[in-house]
C-alpha cells in the first residue's frame, strides 16, 4: 500500500476509532482511513438520509453564511488578488454559491449528491455540476476554488487538487478549509473529536501534510489560518436562542473581544483555512 498523498510505502498502523482503523503515512504524516477504496465501493456515503439534517440548519444560517463567504473574500482579495469568479466544490445545497453570486461574483458549484444538487436547484434556484470535480469541463476557469470542509471528505486528495489547478486561471488561488488533526480539541476529546466523523472523513490532515499536499501539486505562498475555540459559543447558540442571557448592562461585542486573546493563546486551531497560489 502506497500512501495516496506522496506515495511512499511506509504506512503504519495509527490508531482504532469507533471500529474504524486509521493508519497514517510516515514520510508526509497525513493520517487516513484503511481501505478507503472498497469503503468508497460498498457504501452510498452521500445519500439523503446524510444531508436532511444540514438542511434546516442551512436555511436559519445563510446570513451566516454570506458573512463568511464575505470576511474570506476579502482576506483572499487582500493577500492574492482580485477575484471576479469562484468554484465551490462540494458545494451541498449551494448556499455558498448563492452567497457569492450575492456579492457580485460569478459562482458555480460541483456537488456529487443528486439529493442535495435537486434541492439547491428546486429550493434555492441554485444550478450545480452534478458530478465529480475530475469531470467538470476543462475549458472553464476560475479565479477562486474553495473546498469549504469538503476536501477531508475525498478519496484521491492528489488528483482532486491536480484538476482544480487545471480549473484555475493564471495566479488562481485555492482555498481549503477543513479539520486540522493536530489541534488541541482533537488531543483533549482523543475518540470523541468531531474531526473524526467517520467513515465519512476519509483523511485527516495537519498543517504540515496539506502544506507537503500543496507543494507536490505545484502551489506556492501557502498560508494557513487557524480557527480557534471561541468560549462565547457555549452561552450563546447560533440558533438564536441562548442558554444563558447576557444582561442587557454588558456590551456582546466588547465581551468578546476581550475574551479572544485570551482563547487564542490557550486554544490551537480546531479547523484550518488554507490559502495557496497556483505557480
Amino acid at each position: 500500500m502506497n500512501c495516496k498523498v506522496c506515495q511512499s510505502n511506509k504506512i503504519r498502523f495509527y490508531r482504532k476509532v469507533n471500529n474504524y482503523n486509521l493508519l497514517k503515512c510516515k514520510n508526509c504524516r497525513v493520517i487516513f482511513l484503511e481501505n478507503i477504496d472498497e469503503l468508497i465501493d460498498s457504501q452510498n456515503f452521500y445519500n439523503e438520509d446524510y444531508f436532511e439534517n444540514y438542511l434546516y440548519e442551512s436555511e436559519l444560517n445563510f446570513e451566516q453564511i454570506k458573512n463568511t463567504a464575505k470576511y474570506y473574500l476579502t482576506y483572499i482579495q487582500k493577500n492574492f488578488g482580485v477575484v471576479q469568479s469562484v468554484l465551490d466544490v462540494g458545494a451541498g445545497f449551494g448556499l455558498f454559491v448563492k452567497a457569492f453570486r450575492e456579492l457580485g461574483l460569478k459562482a458555480e458549484g460541483v456537488e456529487i449528491s443528486k439529493y442535495s444538487a435537486k434541492t439547491a436547484l428546486e429550493k434555492f434556484k441554485v444550478e450545480l455540476f452534478n458530478d465529480e470535480l475530475i469531470k467538470y469541463p476543462s475549458n472553464e476557469k476560475f479565479d477562486l476554488i474553495c473546498f469549504y470542509h469538503s476536501f477531508e471528505h475525498l478519496p484521491d486528495p492528489v488528483s482532486y487538487i491536480t484538476k482544480a489547478s487545471e480549473l484555475l486561471s493564471n495566479r488562481g488561488i485555492l482555498w481549503l478549509s477543513l479539520p486540522n488533526v493536530m489541534s488541541l480539541d482533537r488531543f483533549l476529546n482523543k475518540d470523541k473529536w468531531n474531526g473524526w466523523s467517520l467513515p465519512y472523513h476519509l483523511f485527516h490532515y495537519s498543517p504540515s501534510s496539506i502544506r507537503k499536499l500543496l507543494l507536490i501539486t505545484g502551489f506556492n505562498k501557502i498560508k494557513i489560518q487557524k480557527s480557534f475555540l471561541n468560549p462565547l459559543r457555549l452561552i450563546r447558540r447560533n440558533d438564536g436562542a441562548r442558554n444563558l442571557e447576557i444582561s442587557g448592562s454588558i456590551n456582546y461585542s466588547r465581551l468578546k473581544e476581550i475574551v479572544r486573546l485570551p482563547a487564542t493563546l490557550i486554544f490551537t486551531g480546531q479547523n484550518m483555512n488554507v490559502f495557496a497560489l497556483k505557480k
